[in-house]
């Protein structure tokens, strides 16, 4: 069990009196009689929800999911419910051949992982923009997430060479309801939800979403968070052929930092560690080795989404819509390293890592999506242009009182560690920063056409011109490294329908990776002088709705190849001299069913194998080794069963096979691991709903994300109770 920290706040929480305050206001206004006469449009079983999603959130994706010649899942709002998925990365575990890493260095901690054996931390989306901040997104005003596997820049603009990640958000709608939901959990944890929705006019709703989040994380140590989030949306002409919709989200974090565990060096190590060399040490995995005075992370989000659609004619639609935000994060986390890992099992104190960041963006993106028939054949269309400024700022912290820890510095014991150390310094900026810009132009079309009933052929184009510009010396502002990329991506795809209910399908496309990808180059040696890593990848698939489309099944055989990876100069002893003279693969197979076997048994799952590796490189130990976080074989089931309307019973389970934390043959490897969870509900009445969750069943110990110098363990065995009322 993780313990209460001592940096836990006291002060009460202004989203917790707002949602106290309006749930009281409702109830007294409506009053006993007046409440059972609002719509229950909300207040449905569970049962009447499936798993199993029609079509793509995309709007480039202009077929239903079974005619869409790539591998997507979608977790949908019935699937988040029935497992208590609270974020991001909880919800990804119902996908195979994904992988988590750890903040590290440059990158902070957050939502950052491997699709397919290539990172994808840059490719994550929220209704189609990017969300490139680091931070851990929370699914309380999210109605789907959707995963495209496979190479697509020409979708998504730069990277997503593994494939990318789209949220939904909630919109108005026209229908009225008032759900609201409070979970208690066995780590001092409580997780308060509302969300309405109100008809304003004939063509116009209001909806609004609010969250409190607060308590212990299972199976670690002193580690806690605490959020607060509201979300607000404005629509106007609904089921017009002139639609608009406001969205504004604001989204609080205080969170205590956590490094994890470290590994194992490399051999030789004292004694008493031999057998765990490049791997985790033999500890209890709730070990905390940071300091509980010094350690934090705060995290502040918000943004403001308009989006226009307007119907030219009955096949056409003219679509803008645009974006600001900003992530502002600021933590201070001890990264937990061996003094001499040969000599002692100390780990020390003085490995300090301060953050004070804000990632700032502004996007307008206008598509022209139209359905036409031309020569006798049917085109879907879609067309348009992005325009996007990204700016990343980092303020240089310093220790304005001495840190003790550091200094002198403290050690901590492996088997042991103590969490409060006496620690008496202050971290602050120095009034000095550094700032990134990114700019992004782009123009891209797609077609789909449809030659008949039984094939289909859609091409895509994308050319996107991409340029940074960093300042990236604190003492001096007029030193600057600068990029510019040009980047034109493409795929292409060719779809057999034996049947009305399934397709055969071919796809092929490519993506780049920029050097200054995620905004801000690295100023070691040349990586803003080296062109963007190319990758190529082919897909064979089937796609079949059966059991009268109630269930889809799919299967598909892929392969990925950068062709021009980046790897150290062999002929440069200088750090960070890079060439575009590797080569990194990627092939495998992939399984996957969602939906209903019967009127009473619900499923999503999917198994992933996949076989990658080094094929070329500068250093020769390294061809041959597996690609960091990909792991040979992972499967995610999960299944649902309804005993009657009011009662039902669930159990899934997870397994992530063994992976390394790089592509090098010094690369540390974590074990494989399986979890088990499990849910029972009960629908009390119409309106009121019980919901017994329990997670990680076995308590099993494992390693969840993956660093360079450090792992994060994965969550304990972990229970909930939700109750959710409905009106």
């Amino acid at each position: 069990m993780g313990k209460m920290s001592s940096k836990r706040r006291t002060y009460v929480k202004p989203l917790a009196a707002f949602v106290t305050a309006t749930l009281s206001t409702w109830v007294s206004a409506q009053g006993a009689e007046n409440v059972q006469e609002l719509s229950v449009t909300k207040a449905t079983t569970q049962s009447e929800q499936s798993y199993k999603v029609e079509k793509s959130s995309s709007i480039k994706n202009t077929q239903p999911l079974v005619d869409t010649a790539k591998s997507i899942t979608v977790i949908n709002k019935a699937v988040m419910k029935d497992r208590n998925v609270d974020s991001l990365q909880d919800a990804l575990r119902n996908v195979s051949g994904i992988s988590l890493a750890a903040g590290e260095g440059g990158a902070p901690a957050g939502d950052s992982l491997s699709i397919r054996g290539f990172s994808a931390a840059n490719d994550i989306f929220i209704d189609g923009i990017r969300d490139i901040a680091g931070y851990d997104r929370d699914t309380y005003n999210v109605e789907q997430i959707e995963v495209a596997k496979g190479p697509s820049s020409a979708m998504t603009g730069r990277g997503s060479t593994g494939g990318s990640i789209n949220l939904t958000t909630k919109t108005a709608t026209l229908d009225e309801f008032n759900d609201v939901s409070l979970r208690l959990g066995t780590e001092s944890d409580y997780r308060g939800q509302i969300d309405s929705n109100f008809k304003v006019g004939e063509t116009s709703a209001l909806r609004v979403n609010a969250l409190v989040d607060e308590g212990d994380v299972a199976g670690r140590d002193h580690v806690d968070y605490e959020k607060q989030a509201a979300a607000i949306s404005f629509a106007s002409g609904l089921g017009t052929e002139s639609r608009f919709n406001l969205n504004a989200d604001y989204q609080n974090q205080d969170n205590m930092s956590d490094y994890g565990i470290p590994w194992v060096g490399s051999a030789p190590v004292v004694a008493e560690l031999a057998g765990s060399e490049n791997a985790a040490p033999p500890v209890d995995f709730d070990n905390f080795y940071g300091n509980v005075y010094r350690d934090f992370e705060d995290i502040e989000a918000y943004s403001a989404t308009a989006k226009y659609e307007y119907d030219l004619s009955q096949t056409t639609m003219l679509r803008a819509q645009g974006r600001i935000g900003s992530v502002e994060r600021k933590d201070t986390v001890t990264a937990p390293r061996f003094i001499d890992v040969s000599t002692t099992t100390d780990i020390r104190m003085s490995d300090v890592k301060n953050r004070d960041t804000r990632n700032e963006l502004a996007t307008l993106q206008l598509d022209l999506v139209g359905e036409y028939d031309f020569a006798g054949v049917k085109h879907n269309v879609v067309a348009g242009v992005e325009l996007t400024n990204e700016t990343f700022s980092r303020w240089n912290v310093t220790a304005l009182v001495a840190d003790n820890l550091k200094d002198e510095p403290a050690l901590n014991d492996l088997y042991n560690p103590d969490a409060y150390l006496p620690y008496s310094g202050q971290y602050g900026r120095d009034g000095t920063s550094t700032e990134a810009v990114a700019k992004t132009r782009a123009i891209y079309a797609f077609d789909t056409i449809t030659f008949n009933e039984y094939w289909e052929v859609t091409a895509g184009l994308r050319s996107e011109q991409y340029d940074s510009d960093y300042q990236y010396d604190y003492n001096d502002p007029s030193l600057t490294i600068s990029t510019s990329d040009t980047m034109t991506s493409w795929n292409a795809s060719a779809v057999y329908k034996p049947s009305e209910n399934s397709s055969i399908y071919f796809g092929a496309g490519n993506s780049y990776n920029p050097s200054a990808e995620g905004i801000a180059v690295s100023t070691r040696g040349n990586a803003s002088e080296l062109e963007p890593e190319k990758s190529q990848s082919y897909e064979l698939g089937t796609k079949w709705n059966l059991l009268d489309d109630k269930l889809m099944t799919t299967a598909a055989i892929f392969r990925t190849v950068k062709t021009n990876a980046r790897v150290d100069d062999p002929t440069s002893d200088e750090r960070g001299v890079e060439v575009l003279d590797g080569e990194q693969r990627v092939q495998g197979l992939e399984l996957s069913a969602t939906g209903l076997i019967t009127d009473e048994l619900s499923i999503i799952g999917s198994y992933t194998f996949q076989d990658s590796e080094v094929t070329e490189s500068t250093v020769d130990g390294d061809v041959g080794h597996d690609l960091a976080r990909a792991p040979k074989n992972s499967f995610s089931v999960w299944a649902r069963y309804d005993f009657s309307d009011a009662l039902a019973a669930g159990f899934g389970a997870q397994y992530i096979g063994e992976r390394y934390n790089g592509n090098s043959s010094t690369s540390r490897k974590a074990d494989s691991y399986v979890l088990l969870d499990m849910m029972l509900s009960y629908q009390a009445t119409e309106q009121l709903s019980i919901q017994f969750n329990g997670e990680n069943l076995t308590d099993e110990d494992y390693e969840d994300q993956l660093g360079g110098g450090h792992f994060i363990p994965g969550q304990g065995r972990y229970f909930t109770l939700t109750a959710s009322y409905s009106f």
